[in-house]
């Protein structure tokens, strides 16, 4: 990369997180932590403070859709209010405030409200050494229990629409949106996802997903 070969860090470590939100979204979860990883790290040589913050939600991101909700809503919090302290690493940009506020909303989603406050209170202690280490230390594997073996074909081809919607992030009102369909028809597709696979969470359906390949291919 010609960032490299001028020496210009801070512009690679740049393009590198941007390009970790953009694997996200086509549904390149392992890609997507290795560049978040290499933009950190980047970042940590620099000692640049707000770099380090915003790579924050990137990490927060990958816990999310590998079904660890908790850790990515401590990490969201503690993006914005590291050491409770306000950071200015979500708020000065547009689009990573748009990724912020989407995944936010995909935690609360994820965790019943008490687990959610916890987390979020739990992430503001954090100060940006603890932060970053607890990010960088995350397993890209959850600790969960093993689902039914439910091959991809024996969900409705609407079930398998919307199992592949949730394994790319996506919060039941952009689902509801994407499909045309009301919030409350969601909802009831992801109870019924859930009983056909034996889960317990949303975090083990975008799990379910991932594994599946549904996020990489049509439905």
């Amino acid at each position: 990369m010609f960032l490299r070969e001028v020496g210009a860090q801070h512009d690679l470590a740049s393009i590198l997180h941007n390009l970790g939100h953009t694997c996200l979204h086509l549904g390149d979860v392992e890609h997507a932590h290795t560049l978040f990883r290499e933009s950190m790290e980047i970042h940590q040589a620099l000692q640049n403070e707000p770099g380090m913050a915003e790579c924050l939600v990137g990490f927060a991101a990958i816990a999310l859709l590998r079904g660890l909700p908790a850790a990515g809503a401590k990490l969201l919090s503690a993006s914005v209010t590291l050491g409770g302290q306000r950071t200015a690493a979500v708020s000065v940009w547009q689009a990573t405030r748009m990724e912020y506020e989407h995944y936010l909303d995909l935690a609360r989603q994820s965790l019943s409200a008490s687990e959610f406050q916890a987390e979020q209170a739990a992430g503001r202690s954090l100060f940006l050494e603890q932060a970053v280490d607890y990010a960088l230390n995350l397993p890209l594997e959850p600790k969960i229990g093993p689902a039914i073996e439910v091959a991809p074909d024996d969900l409705t081809r609407r079930e398998r629409e919307i199992a592949a919607l949730i394994g790319q992030g996506k919060t039941n009102g952009e689902i509801a949106s994407e499909l045309v369909l009301s919030k409350r028809t969601i909802e009831t597709h992801v109870s019924n996802i859930l009983s056909k696979l034996g889960l317990s969470s949303r975090a083990q359906i975008m799990r379910w997903a991932i594994d599946h390949k549904l996020t990489q291919t049509p439905v």
